[in-house]
């Protein structure tokens, strides 16, 4: 699992993920790893310090596996598989490390909590989503060269409905309070948003 600042920040991260970054307090990191107050001071001199860290070593390990994923991509259509995929994994999640794919959707609804208390970490969230729309922007592209997408279409706007439609996860989930209607809605916008840009 790494370092022991390393395992101190995963299980802090995934409580923070579960819970809540207000409802988590250092005593429960201390339990949930299983060290004394002493350690954890040894490694972070506060809670803020402990949710950077996690946020960092989080969207790394996101940003790897998902430029992995799209240097595989050669159409639109695998796009759409992924990510439905990736979501439907929400219904499932147990992640105990950051080894597991964490739903996206659970850290972005962290970290609108977060951003109000410490607006630098919109920075992460900003970057990321800098580097997913230029990465599906290629996608299109290629889509678009060998005939899956009409060329008419605007590969940046496309890109960016495309990623905003796993953004209403959380919307659906408020108002519904049920996973599997929340998951069916949005795999029926990317097959209706696919069906309206493919020849």
């Amino acid at each position: 699992m790494g370092t022991t600042r390393e395992r101190i920040a995963e299980t802090a991260f995934l409580l923070f993920l579960k819970r809540g970054y207000k409802a988590v307090t250092l005593m429960d990191v201390v339990n949930a790893v299983g060290m004394t107050k002493g350690t954890f001071y040894y490694h972070f001199t506060n809670k803020k310090e402990l949710l950077k860290e996690g946020v960092e070593a989080y969207y790394c390990a996101l940003n790897r596996r998902r430029e992995e994923e799209f240097a595989r991509m050669r159409s639109l259509r695998e796009f759409v598989d992924v990510t439905v995929g990736h979501l439907t994994e929400m219904d499932n999640y147990t992640a105990k490390h950051f080894g597991s794919d964490i739903p996206e959707i659970l850290c972005l609804s962290l970290l609108v909590e977060v951003v109000a208390l410490y607006p630098e970490f919109k920075e992460v969230v900003v970057e990321t989503k800098t580097n997913w729309l230029s990465n599906l922007g290629q996608v299109i592209t290629t889509a678009q060269m060998s005939g899956e997408v009409k060329k008419e279409v605007d590969a940046s706007i496309l890109a960016k409905n495309l990623l905003n439609i796993s953004l209403g996860v959380l919307n659906y989930l408020v108002m519904h309070q049920d996973i599997s209607y929340t998951l069916s809605m949005v795999r029926l916008q990317y097959e209706q948003l696919y069906k309206l840009v493919t020849e």
